[in-house]
């Protein structure tokens, strides 16, 4: 959601409530958006690593490439027929 809608809805009685309501929307989305930070929430959930956007295609590209060496000579014989 984004953080205009999400300030909104989160803290409506606390910005209908202020003195200058549309102060305290613009208040509270600026603190959101100071801790919207997805470095942040990797950090608080323990995440070490992050993997930048533009690297993310030759990874799973790896990973594909990976898979498909390892689904081939650990998955066992392929069957042939019908399944009971």
């Amino acid at each position: 959601m984004p953080i205009r809608g999400g300030a909104t809805a989160a803290y409506r009685r606390q910005i209908e409530a202020a003195p200058d309501p549309e102060a305290k929307r613009i208040e509270v989305e600026r603190l959101l958006r100071q801790i919207s930070s997805p470095f942040r929430v990797a950090e608080s959930v323990g995440i070490g690593e992050m993997i930048d956007p533009r690297d993310t295609r030759p990874l799973l590209c790896q990973f594909v490439r990976m898979a498909q060496e390892i689904t081939a000579t650990q998955l066992g014989p392929k069957f042939r027929g019908m399944r009971p």
